[in-house]
């Protein structure tokens, strides 16, 4: 919605910008509150909308079909902000730096960057302002990692080519367009680098490379001054950035573009608006005609009054001064920008004309062409200074004559760098940056304008203003220092500066530092700055300008192979995923990160880090990226272990040890590890003798989250969860019968009737109903007993008659090679010596306390049903179906069971005997012992 209220503010305005007048300074502020906004901001349609004026008619167009832009009659076009740029409609050098000697253009241009083509992978997480900055890096390194990983598989298979090469060129810019249109400095200067080449990035800086390009410059500069041809200036300036020169000389103009191009993205605050546009000085103006006088202030109208007042700080009356002050400082804003057009206009705007006519003359000489009205074609006309040595030498006198910002910008304008770097107003490591880069480039300059007009001199040849060879000499030996200048000396130069600010100390001003450099002090930052970074933001710029570096750096025909540097980057990304994944808003983005790890780093780190996610789609999100970005079956082994870290992490409950099983439920290939690792949930909980939430897990959690088809193969994971299955059933069927148990008497309450009063007929009818509520009765509560004893019997037996021994895996334990097959023959092995003990246990269990239950139930039906336990026993044997032998409602059915234990555990057929210990031994012989006497019992009985 901003973005369509400037849009439309901007519409709204186009009669008055076709209008335009040069002394209409409110309509400048207005246009130029307007077009700052629209510069900081990004269409979907076009892209960012400062990295060319131009795109202008695309962003209307789209606002004018889009379904946002069409409720414009919602939108109020007010508008207050500080502007920054003002670009003119139809001025064709907005974007130029004025004061650039070269007419050389960059050939970056606009990036068809759109990142919504980028799928994010946080459709389940909130987003941020935070998450919004780290988002704008991961879809940038995403698209980078897609990109360059299409790039190298060509060149694996043999296709590399110069057409690669540009594919790998636009690759990288791209990248680093998209990082540096958030007005962050450093990833414009890679920007500009990189697009003159990987040697750009990668120059030299040793002490033996300086002094070859000493003489690179000697021979360059006398090879560019001698005049085969006639010149301008201009086109000698122009020669000495063409693609035939050492890189060192384009490099460095980038530097100065860069330098330029930054400083016009800070906001420059304007002057306030005076009363009139042709009086440079209103208040004082009102006061000399009123006839004011004082002696520390001037006394007349005159650009030259201030310093006729040498002893005042302020010879301006009223607000004046703070006015001119005002206006010098977004002058020399402008001129740091490489607007000095802007400057000049603001100057012209505010009555200051003279200012705009003194400092025009750095453009260099060259032939223009301008219409003619009356031959209604276009002529040659001469522009630009052919004295441009003599007015700088100009004004580096006035530099030394005036104060605070007009001294600044005199000694800018001069290359005076001397005086620029103590002057107050040029107190920061960018502005002192500025000043010893574009005097270093325009000596250069100076340098060779002198040496083709002394070639011109010699040879007779005429050119306006090569007539003044001592000035010219005069000024090259005041600005000898600059001559001097090289990219490492500058930083030095910085950093020993006796004013804090400018010292550039800074992680970011250090990181820009050591590119300025070179290689040298790149590997050197590299090497001793990545372990020390502390906040977030400075770690997740770090990051990703390794990532970027070591892909330089392993390309096939790199310059430059660093040593160490896959340590330095692994380490940066090790801190960076930590960071991501310790905020649950920013885990989304740690895939594409891990996936740049080695692969043994990554399968030993990133599970830990995933092992905080518990929310089912943004668990399925990360691993679909994970499919994409790592390699053939690299997400399941991340899976797997996620999963087993889970389930060993003591400081997890057991809903969420359950819940790990989620992470192999996103697709029926992970079916076979989904089922393995649910084995591994169930034995723990077994172990842990948590029985009741193994079977509620592995009978309502699991089949929920992990649907399977039949599948042939994993027979042994398949064997070994049915295993687990009938223990778990035995263990249900045990529970339940425990329950009967204690819900069923086995005695049954009679009701007391007064036979007194009864006579014997009486008597004995009620005898006999008594007799037959009673037999009901021992029926309906037996057969609920019997019932449960056998489910829990014939589950029990399940365990022990298990095909092939119960969780019997190994024969021999020494052969397991896996860390993780030993660990599951462990558990396996101490499941077994647990619990199958435990089965037989629980089954002579069933089997005594039912016995003891039942003939506590016959006993109680004495004397009504029968004089003695066999008679009842036949009472309700007979009335049940069954024979008195064989009916278990006899004590001794259950103690015959009881007794077959000790068969089933000697057996080797199902290896229950291996499972006891001594001590466990000891106990079942115990209980043979009493089954054996009760069995004698019950048979003499």
């Amino acid at each position: 919605p901003r973005i369509n209220q400037s849009l439309t503010c901007l519409v709204n305005m186009e009669s008055m910008v076709e209008d335009f007048q040069d002394d209409d300074v409110e309509a400048s502020r207005s246009y130029a509150a307007v077009s700052a906004q629209l510069e900081s901001w990004t269409s979907p349609k076009v892209g960012k909308l400062a990295s060319n004026w131009g795109v202008y008619e695309d962003a209307v167009q789209w606002m004018e079909t889009s379904p946002l832009g069409k409720q414009k009659d919602h939108i109020s076009p007010s508008i207050d902000v500080t502007p920054t740029r003002s670009p003119i409609d139809g001025d064709s050098t907005h974007g130029t730096p004025i004061m650039s000697n070269s007419a050389t253009k960059s050939t970056i241009g606009r990036l068809p960057i759109d990142l919504m083509d980028v799928p994010s992978i946080s459709k389940a997480f909130s987003a941020s302002a935070t998450s919004d900055n780290y988002r704008l890096y991961h879809d940038a390194m995403l698209r980078f990692l897609r990109s360059d990983q299409a790039t190298n598989q060509l060149a694996i298979l043999g296709e590399k080519n110069q057409s690669n090469s540009k594919d790998q060129l636009m690759i990288d810019l791209e990248y680093l367009q998209t990082l540096a249109g958030d007005n962050n400095a450093l990833w414009s200067l890679l920007l500009k680098l990189r697009s003159l080449g990987l040697d750009a990035i990668w120059m030299d800086d040793t002490k033996s490379t300086e002094d070859i390009q000493q003489r690179h410059i000697s021979d360059t500069l006398k090879k560019l001054s001698s005049p085969k041809l006639l010149h301008t200036h201009a086109q000698v300036i122009q020669s000495l950035y063409g693609e035939s020169s050492p890189m060192f000389f384009r490099r460095r103009k980038a530097l100065f573009q860069w330098l330029q191009e930054n400083n016009a993205r800070k906001d420059i605050k304007l002057p306030r608006k005076i009363a009139s546009s042709q009086n440079m000085w209103p208040e004082s103006t009102k006061a000399i005609r009123r006839g004011i006088t004082r002696p520390d202030k001037i006394q007349s109208i005159h650009p030259d009054a201030p310093f006729l007042i040498s002893e005042s700080r302020e010879p301006l009356f009223g607000d004046d001064g703070k006015h001119e002050k005002d206006l010098l400082q977004a002058c020399l804003n402008y001129i740091l920008a490489g607007r000095l057009d802007k400057a000049t206009q603001l100057c012209k705007a505010h009555g200051q004309p003279w200012r705009a006519a003194v400092w025009q003359g750095g453009q260099p000489f060259m032939i223009g062409t301008i219409p003619n009205e009356e031959k209604q074609s276009m002529v040659d006309v001469n522009m630009g200074n052919p004295c441009r040595l003599m007015w700088k030498s100009q004004c580096r006198r006035l530099a030394s004559v005036t104060v605070d910002e007009e001294a600044a910008i005199y000694s800018v304008l001069a290359n005076d760098a001397q005086k620029a770097l103590t002057s107050p107003c040029l107190r920061s490591w960018e502005s002192g940056l500025y000043v010893c880069v574009s005097s270093m480039i325009e000596r250069l300059e100076d340098e060779l304008i002198h040496l083709y007009n002394a070639q011109l001199r010699k040879s007779g040849r005429v050119l306006p203003g090569n007539n003044f060879e001592q000035e010219e000499l005069d000024h090259l030996l005041a600005t000898a220092n600059a001559a001097m200048f090289s990219e490492k000396s500058i930083i030095n130069t910085l950093a020993s500066s006796p004013y804090e600010e400018m010292k550039g100390k800074t992680i970011y001003q250090q990181i820009m530092a050591a590119f300025i450099q070179g290689r040298a002090a790149v590997i050197s930052f590299l090497q001793s700055q990545c372990s020390q970074l502390k906040d977030e933001q400075t770690l997740r710029t770090v990051t990703h300008l390794m990532l970027f570096i070591y892909s330089l750096s392993t390309r096939p025909g790199s310059p430059v192979q660093m040593d160490g540097l896959g340590k330095i980057k692994e380490d940066c990304l090790l801190r960076y995923l930590d960071h991501l994944a310790n905020r649950p808003d920013l885990v989304q983005f740690s895939v594409v990160y891990a996936a740049m790890l080695p692969t043994d780093t990554m399968l030993n780190v990133y599970p830990k880090l995933l092992t905080k996610v518990q929310v089912p789609s943004e668990r399925k999100e990360l691993w679909e990226q994970m499919k994409e970005l790592f390699k053939d079956g690299v997400d399941l082994r991340i899976l797997k272990g996620i999963v087993r870290l889970m389930i060993a992490d003591k400081g997890l409950n057991n809903v969420q040890k359950c819940q790990s099983i989620g992470w192999l439920s996103f697709t029926q290939d992970h079916y076979e590890e989904a089922l393995n690792h649910a084995n591994a949930i169930v034995r723990q909980l077994l172990l842990n003798e948590e029985a009741s939430v193994a079977n509620e897990f592995l009978w309502e959690y699991f089949p929920r989250v992990v649907q399977s088809e039949e599948q042939e193969g994993f027979f042994s994971t398949r064997r070994e969860h049915d295993a687990l299955q009938v223990y778990l059933e035995a263990n249900e069927a045990f529970e339940n019968w425990k329950e009967c148990m204690t819900e069923t008497l086995s005695f049954c309450k009679k009701d007391e009737l007064d036979k007194s009063k009864l006579n014997a007929m009486e008597k004995e009818i009620a005898l006999s109903m008594e007799k037959r509520q009673i037999i009901e009765e021992k029926q309906k509560v037996s057969g609920k007993i019997i019932d449960a004893a056998n489910a829990a019997r014939c589950k029990l037996n399940e365990v022990l008659t298990f095909d092939g021994g119960w969780l019997q895996e190994y024969d021999d334990e020494d052969d397991i090679e896996s860390s993780d097959e030993k660990q599951r023959a462990k558990e396996l092995k101490q499941l077994q010596s647990e619990l199958i003990p435990q089965v037989v246990f629980m089954a002579h269990n069933v089997y005594d306390e039912t016995a003891t239950w039942m003939k506590n139930m016959l006993a109680d039906a004495i004397p009504l049903v029968g004089n003695t336990e066999n008679e009842v026993l036949c009472v309700l044997a007979q009335d049940g179906g069954d024979s008195p032998t064989t009916t278990p409602l006899a004590p001794l059915y259950w103690l015959r069971h009881a007794e077959g234990l000790a068969e089933r555990v000697a057996s080797e057929e199902y290896n229950v005997y291996d499972c006891f210990g001594q001590k466990y031994l000891r106990r079942f012989l115990g209980y043979m012992e009493d089954v054996f006497i009760r069995i004698l019992e019950e048979s003499a009985s």
